[in-house]
C-alpha cells in the first residue's frame, strides 16, 4: 500500500515549513525512511495577505530550486497548496490554480475564530464551481465546529498527531469508518527528525484504517498520478 503524506510544508522558502534546500532534502528524506511513497507540498496561501499570480510565481520558483536537489529515493511530490478559507474567496482569479495540480482537490484551513455562516457558505460555494474542498487538520478545532463542516458532507484530513494520546484518537477513527476522512497529514514544519514520529506511530496505532485512508487519497489523485505517468519527474512545473 502506498503510504501518502497529504500535507507537508516542504517547498524551500515557500512559508516557515522549510527556509533552504538543505531543510526541505532532510524532510524528504525522513518520508522516504519513513517509507512515504508521495507527498503533497501544501505552502501556505493567505486569501488576506497575497495575490494569487504572486504566490503561485514564487511556488513555482520554489518547486524549481527543489527539484534540482531531490536525495535518492525521495517520494514523489505533487503540488498543491493549503489555503486559508475567507469569505468570499470562491470569486477570487486564480483559485483553480491552488488545486493539487491535475485535480479539482483544494486543501482548505479554517480559521482559529469561530466559524459563521459567511465562511461556511464560501466553503459551500467553492465546492458548488466545481472544486472538491478537503479541509485541512480538522483535529486542532473544537469538535463542535467541525461538525458543521461534517453536517455539509465534506471531506477532511487529519494531522497524524490526532492520534496521539491514551485515547488514540478514538473519535476521529470512528470519522475514518464513516467515509469522512480522505487523507492523513504530517503538517511537518521543519526537519527535526522528531517532527515525523507522531506519522510512523499514527501508522501503526491505526493498521488497515491507515490502507483505507490512504486507498481514499490514491483515488482522489489519479489525476496528478496521470500527470505523474505521463511527466515522470518527480516535481511538475
Amino acid at each position: 500500500m502506498n503510504r501518502i503524506d497529504f500535507h507537508a510544508h516542504i517547498l524551500p522558502g515557500a512559508d516557515h515549513g522549510s527556509g533552504s534546500i538543505d531543510t526541505s532534502r532532510r524532510q524528504l528524506m525522513l518520508m522516504r525512511d519513513a517509507g512515504v511513497s508521495a507527498v503533497v507540498a501544501t505552502p501556505h496561501f493567505y486569501p488576506h495577505r497575497q495575490r494569487a499570480e504572486s504566490f503561485l510565481r514564487m511556488r513555482e520558483q520554489t518547486v524549481a530550486e527543489l527539484r534540482q536537489s531531490l536525495p535518492e529515493g525521495a517520494p514523489l511530490i505533487y503540488v498543491g497548496a493549503e489555503v486559508l478559507v475567507c469569505p468570499g474567496m470562491h470569486e477570487m482569479e486564480g483559485l483553480d490554480q491552488l488545486t493539487v495540480r491535475g485535480t479539482n482537490l483544494l486543501l482548505l484551513e479554517m480559521p482559529t475564530t469561530a466559524w459563521n455562516r459567511a465562511l461556511l457558505d464560501t466553503v459551500e460555494e467553492i465546492r458548488e464551481a466545481g472544486f472538491h474542498p478537503v479541509m485541512a487538520h480538522i483535529d486542532r478545532y473544537p469538535m463542535e465546529e467541525v461538525k458543521k463542516l461534517l453536517a455539509r458532507g465534506l471531506s477532511v484530513q487529519l494531522n497524524a498527531t490526532a492520534f496521539s494520546g491514551l485515547f488514540g484518537g478514538k473519535v476521529y477513527r470512528q470519522l475514518i469508518g464513516t467515509g469522512s476522512v480522505v487523507a492523513l497529514g504530517s503538517d511537518l514544519h521543519g526537519s527535526d527528525p522528531a517532527g515525523y514520529q507522531p506519522f510512523l506511530k499514527a501508522l501503526k496505532r491505526l493498521g488497515g484504517e491507515a490502507n483505507t485512508v490512504f486507498e481514499r487519497t490514491a483515488a482522489l489523485l489519479q489525476g496528478a498520478i496521470a500527470l505523474q505517468e505521463e511527466a515522470p519527474a518527480l516535481l511538475h512545473t
